[in-house]
Parts: structure tokens; C-alpha cells; sequence
């Protein structure tokens, strides 16, 4: 067992929730994390983190290309 911590972008906040969860593995972790943003629509990203150091993120928080979208490509989480 492990612990891990969840942040969950919400559009209602102005700041993320955190969520302290224990699982088995990190896969597990990461099974709850998605379970926790497809559980609200408000929910527009999660991030998961292992001893502050993040594991996972998608969403709001999935990771994203230094620089942006070159001119004429699109941007997608």
C-alpha cells in the first residue's frame, strides 16, 4: 500500500482540492484519480503525486509541449 496525494481542478474553486488516497499500486492510484474527474463534470483535471513528486496528470493538468502550438496546429489536453 501507498499513499498519494490527488489534486482536482474544479470550476466551481479557485484553487484545487486535495485529496490524500492509499492504493496498492500506482496503477490503482491512477484508476482512482480518473474515477474522481469523470465524477463531476466541473472536475476539469486531476494530478497525482507520490511523495510530491507528480506520477500522472490529465485534463487540465495532462502534460503539455514547451513552447504551445506551433502556428496551425491545435492544442489538445
Amino acid at each position: 500500500m501507498a499513499d498519494f496525494e490527488v489534486y482536482v481542478e474544479d470550476d466551481r474553486y479557485s484553487v484545487p482540492s486535495l485529496y490524500l488516497i492509499t492504493a496498492e499500486s500506482e496503477a490503482g492510484a491512477r484508476a482512482i484519480a480518473e474515477k474522481m474527474l469523470d465524477s463531476s463534470d466541473h472536475h476539469q483535471g486531476v494530478e497525482l503525486r507520490r511523495q510530491g513528486e507528480r506520477v500522472f496528470g490529465t485534463g487540465s493538468y495532462a502534460p503539455r509541449r514547451q513552447g504551445g502550438p506551433e502556428l496551425g496546429e491545435t492544442s489538445i489536453p
